[in-house]
């Protein structure tokens, strides 16, 4: 069980160094790497409210609105009053986003390709499922203990 002890360090090195890229790729959009995660995801869900968008990413909240708001002040996004109820706010890309959604789904792929150099397609596939069943577990487990509390 031990043998894979230092896993979470290198998740951790990983996530740092896509932050530090993510950020030197956007900085030209006044954003950095925690808004990039964010508009991409308003983009692919227009109208998504800003409770789903934090579940989405597992953020809290507060991060969520921090993030939405900077976007907004950038003129990426805008909020809108949802018709069904009044209570809630329905989030849109604007028209000024679509430069930096293309550069940060450009630099997506990029990031990828540096992390993968060298596997081959077996490898790239394999490495994302074990990824995205990790953060499953992770989350399955946080979400167990939330239940305990």
């Amino acid at each position: 069980m031990n043998e894979h002890r230092e896993i979470g360090k290198y998740i951790s090195i990983l996530q740092r160094l896509n932050n530090m890229y993510f950020a030197n790729q956007l900085s030209f959009y006044q954003i950095g790497c925690g808004q990039q995660f964010f508009l991409l995801q308003i983009y692919k869900n227009p109208g998504m409210s800003l409770h789903e968008l934090a579940s989405f990413g597992h953020y809290d909240k507060a991060t969520a609105t921090r993030a939405v708001k900077k976007l907004e002040e950038e003129g990426y996004v805008l909020t809108e009053m949802a018709k069904e109820d009044k209570r809630l706010r329905r989030i849109y890309v604007t028209d000024k986003a679509a430069a930096v959604v293309e550069k940060t789904l450009e630099s997506v792929a990029e990031w990828a390709d540096i992390i993968l150099k060298g596997f081959t397609k077996e490898e790239r596939d394999a490495a994302e499922q074990m990824l995205i069943r990790m953060a499953y577990n992770a989350s399955h487990h946080i979400m167990e203990q939330k239940g305990k509390e």
